[in-house]
């Protein structure tokens, strides 16, 4: 009777074991799952060159740790005011090297791609792309003039980067579509052939419009 006791206690104490060992393993198994990912910056479509982090559709996402590069960044904070210092490609992990102010700042803290000058235009509500234009948009200007009876339009510039908007409020705080008519002042990123267009158009008193562009097809 005692041999059948003993017998039962070992086997009691044996499962008992087991299942701890099984429960760590377990739970190592658990924590080694968790760990092969890191909540990283991502790249979520493709951005140009001198496109504002803000304008760049970055996100955290949580990727797996051998596509993750030791220096890749957690935070979307430290790219503020920064520009992509080089072509990205979609879902790509971002590191410092590929974010800075490769430009120069404007007053009032807006970042100038490299090479570019900020000229504004004042346009009314229709003309000026009935407020859905946005910085990090790409628009088309076209200039229209007019001789006796006779119009005449044709493309100014394309894929010009809108990199500030003041919708008629005068704050030049908004980022987003804003209701209601009234003239938009729009800080343009622009070259120096492109600049003395924009004048000679003003200038000239031909009227001006913005076409949303989904691509950029280079300064005309």
């Amino acid at each position: 009777m005692r041999s059948r006791t003993n017998v039962s206690i070992v086997v009691g104490v044996v499962l008992a074991v087991l299942g701890a060992a099984f429960a760590v393993v377990y739970l190592r198994g658990n924590d080694k799952s968790a760990a092969d990912t890191r909540a990283v910056v991502v790249v979520s479509h493709v951005v140009a060159a001198g496109t504002p982090a803000a304008a760049a559709g970055l996100e955290i996402r949580d990727v797996d740790t051998k596509s993750v590069p030791p220096d890749a960044l957690r935070s979307l904070a430290v790219l503020n005011g920064q520009v992509a210092l080089y072509p990205l490609s979609a879902n790509q992990v971002v590191t410092p090297q590929m974010f800075g102010v490769r430009a120069t700042t404007a007053s009032g803290g807006v970042v100038l791609p490299a090479g570019k000058k900020g000229i504004g235009v004042e346009l009314a509500f229709a003309p000026g792309g009935l407020r859905y234009v946005v910085p990090g948009n790409k628009i088309d200007i076209y200039e229209s003039s007019k001789t006796g009876d006779k119009a005449q339009t044709e493309v100014l510039l394309h894929g010009i980067l809108v990199i500030a908007t003041t919708p008629g409020a005068g704050t030049g705080e908004a980022t987003a579509v804003q209701a209601g008519p009234g003239n938009l002042d729009f800080l343009l990123a622009v070259d120096e052939a492109q600049a003395k267009k924009i004048v000679e158009a003003q200038a000239s008193q031909h009227a001006l419009y913005f076409a949303l562009a989904s691509t950029g097809k280079g300064a005309a």
